[in-house]
């Protein structure tokens, strides 16, 4: 099969609501109210869910990258990289069950990596590696329980193994990601497990490899099984997925003493349907922004205040149109740059664990789209 995607024109004619900007947060909705989005035409939704739903509304995939190439692997978690100086040659990184892929925004395999079994994936740019400034991409392997540390070349756009040795967390590997201190320019690697503990690692510069030393480990719930974490750097956050619980927020400075908040819950509490999956944050001015997750037991995705209280917004679907919508999502990434004329709003990347075509992939659709009023 080859990687679909929709004309440019037909993808600008269905996103006219969508070119208001993507710095903007969507309007903010509370839970109680009843005259906000509009609501979807089926009778119903995954997981029951009225179509009158006034927080729902469903958006349309408009490309999805290949699948992945090994059949019965299972694709992972997606993270974006934006290219700064033509963002259309920006791609999505994506982890599957036996290595890492990189895809182009017309979803074409760019590069394959069978490195083992990579779960969540993330990346920052700005960091300081043999006299340079690089773009730091990080996966955790379960294969071997390391992290996987990889740098993107800006020019090949391909991924380069960078890992100084072998760095094994004590907690076994289940999610992971990144943080960039605003405070000190340090940047570490959170790593979830399946027991219930999170260590945060702290990656530096050894000879022109990277290599990592444990800094803190986190207070959390015992026992509970931990998914995906995303951190945001300018607010000094780190949300933690419980699997079947709900979303907790930490201080991401390795000395915060801050007690965890709760974020959403699962149950008729909150606004999430188990499993709790992927965490995304959308970057707006000035503290602006979202806080997303993926509600896999319901096919959706809860959007967030990204400051303050992190009040729920709204949910949405990805639902079919000419490319199917995305099921069952693990992994979930947004970015709010312009990346030219398919996504001139930003891009939300969602995986697709049902995948119609074949083997799973990834699920690309226009952020504005998603956060547009109406």
């Amino acid at each position: 099969m080859q990687p679909r995607v929709l004309a440019v024109g037909l993808v600008i004619a269905g996103l006219a609501l969508s070119a208001c900007g993507s710095t903007t947060p969507a309007e903010t909705t509370s839970p109680t109210s009843t005259g906000a989005n509009s609501p979807t035409t089926a009778s119903t939704l995954p997981g029951g869910r009225a179509a009158s739903d006034p927080l729902t509304r469903t958006v349309a995939a408009t490309a999805e990258t290949f699948p992945i190439l090994r059949a019965g692997d299972s694709s992972e978690d997606v993270a974006i990289w934006v290219d700064p100086i033509d963002p259309t040659r920006s791609v999505i990184i994506g982890t599957d069950t036996h290595g890492i892929g990189v895809y182009d925004l017309a979803g074409t395999m760019l590069q394959d990596l069978p490195d083992g079994e990579l779960h969540n994936v993330d990346l920052r740019g700005g960091f300081p590696l043999g006299g340079a400034r690089v773009t730091l991409v990080t996966a955790g392997n379960r294969k071997n329980n390391t992290i996987a540390i990889y740098v993107l070349n800006p020019i090949s756009r391909l991924l380069e193994n960078v890992a100084a040795r072998p760095i094994q967390p004590t907690a076994v590997t289940f999610g992971s990601c990144m943080y960039h201190s605003q405070k000190s320019d340090a940047f570490s690697y959170f790593v979830t497990s399946s027991e219930g503990t999170v260590e945060q690692w702290e990656l530096f510069d050894a000879n022109g490899r990277v290599d990592g030393r444990k800094v803190r480990d986190l207070s959390v719930s015992p026992g509970q099984q931990l998914g995906a974490c995303v951190a945001d750097d300018e607010l000094a956050r780190v949300y933690i997925g419980e699997k079947k619980t709900g979303i907790w927020r930490y201080g991401a400075e390795p000395t915060s003493t801050d007690a965890r908040v709760s974020v959403d819950a699962i149950g008729s509490t909150g606004h999430l349907t188990p499993d709790v999956e992927g965490l995304a944050i959308a970057y707006g001015n000035g503290g602006a922004g979202q806080l997303i997750a993926s509600s896999e037991g319901n096919n959706s995705y809860a959007v967030y205040e990204r400051s303050g209280a992190n009040v729920f917004m709204r949910r949405f679907d990805v639902r079919g149109g000419l490319i199917d919508g995305a099921e069952d999502s693990d992994g979930i990434d947004v970015t709010t740059a312009n990346l030219g004329p398919l996504f001139p709003s930003g891009l939300f990347v969602a995986q697709d664990k049902s995948n119609d075509a074949g083997n799973q992939n990834f699920k690309l659709v226009p952020w504005g789209a998603v956060v547009s009023p109406g």
